[in-house]
């Protein structure tokens, strides 16, 4: 497929919007439009933005589109990889439900709903502002394809990853991985990524006992209740030694004031245990246990480099932020972007600047953690900060960096 743009994808949505919207509340939507460049949020099943009232209140407008299941998405993606080579790029002609396995990607009107707070319009319909958000959305659809998939509950950038290594669903077979423990956690045994078994000395052969007398003819009392549960197997040896030295290191670490808080996941502290010498040999396990590869969990352990537990959390986990949050974001971080007019995506706490190829991250300690895609994969660099303008700059910062050593 030779690379094309979305152009088509933006005629469709526009034509589903204002095929049946009030003429007079589409002509108001292009009129604030035309007056006003509000940023527009995008999140998997939603797009918002914030426009200003007459009265100065603002009017926050939620255009709700229908996501896709997630045994739907399998089908889009297996559809995708098998015709696409991973060289092409996503384009219109994914317009059409053949390419797709038979799934609309483009949502039809009856996958719409309107929501805003400015109360023009009867609950549940279009206003002038839904129809804007829309609008705006059309016309980031003409050049971008992130946007649809996002909406439709699928990111892009896994879309990317799926058709780059060309991968297929497939059932999971063989034994279960291993499990690493985790001291936050303490979860059940592990098996350590290691050659050679604990050495148990050998135990003389009992002799075996005599037949019993059993006494067939006598009744029994019947069970009255279920047997208690079988106790839960102890880690094995060398489990048990890295969770010692994991502690001993803890202490150390207490005593000496420079104790790092714990993770308040299994994610975020395996990052931790990994990263220390007791817990390297325990790094496939982990990655076992998470479903990462080599480099997946290389950056894991740089988000838990640069930015703690709550970088590595930022890394692994995405979480719901506030319009507001993300609004005020994108504010503090406008006069520094390169490209002023280019657009910026949200997609739940990540803040996208595609065209200075910089993402934020808000993670669960308050603060913004800054990453780049110098491969095309996004990666965590050093310099988090409650300010998402420091958190901007030091992304800067690295991309300067990483262009001179190219």
């Amino acid at each position: 497929m030779s690379p094309r743009t979305t152009d088509v994808w933006a005629r469709a949505l526009t034509a589903t919007l204002t095929t049946r919207a009030d003429p007079e509340a589409l002509h108001a939507a292009r009129r604030l439009l035309a007056g006003a460049h509000p940023q527009l949020n995008v999140n998997q099943g939603f797009a918002t933005a914030k426009f200003a009232l007459p009265d100065g209140r603002p009017a926050r407008a939620r255009l709700i589109v229908e996501e896709l299941t997630a045994a739907q998405w399998e089908r889009i993606e297996a559809a995708i990889t098998a015709r696409t080579p991973a060289t092409s790029a996503i384009g219109d002609d994914l317009a059409d439900p053949r390419h797709t396995a038979g799934i609309p990607l483009l949502p039809s009107a009856q996958d719409l709903s309107h929501h805003c707070t400015c109360t023009q319009a009867p609950a549940g319909d279009p206003c002038a502002h839904t129809l804007a958000v829309g609008l705006l959305l059309a016309e980031r659809l003409r050049t971008a394809p992130a946007p649809l998939f996002t909406l439709r509950g699928r990111p892009y950038q896994h879309i990317k990853k799926r058709l780059r290594d060309g991968e297929l669903p497939t059932a999971a077979a063989g034994p279960a991985p291993a499990r690493v423990p985790s001291p936050a956690t303490a979860p059940p045994p592990v098996r350590p990524a290691t050659d050679h078994a604990p050495v148990i000395p050998a135990q003389q052969q009992a002799p075996m006992p005599e037949p019993a007398d059993l006494d067939l003819t006598t009744a029994r009392p019947a069970l009255t209740g279920p047997l208690p549960p079988a106790p839960a197997p102890l880690p094995e040896l060398s489990a048990q030694q890295a969770l010692v030295a994991d502690a001993a290191h803890r202490a150390r670490a207490l005593l000496t004031g420079t104790e790092q808080p714990t993770g308040t996941d299994t994610g975020s502290d395996l990052a931790r245990f990994t990263a220390l010498e007791h817990g390297a040999p325990f790094r496939q396990a982990a990655m076992d246990h998470l479903g990462l590869d080599v480099v997946s969990m290389g950056h894991l352990t740089l988000a838990h480099t640069h930015g703690g537990p709550a970088g590595a959390a930022a890394y692994l986990h995405r979480y719901t932020v506030d319009h507001d949050v993300l609004a005020r974001a994108q504010a503090d971080i406008q006069p520094l972007r390169p490209a002023p007019s280019a657009t910026v995506v949200c997609e739940d706490n990540h803040l996208t600047d595609p065209a200075a190829g910089i993402q934020l991250r808000y993670g669960p300690d308050g603060r913004w953690h800054p990453y780049l895609a110098p491969y095309g994969t996004w990666q965590p660099v050093p310099g988090p900060s409650a300010d998402p303008a420091d958190a901007y700059r030091a992304a800067r910062t690295a991309a300067r960096a990483f262009r001179r050593t190219r």
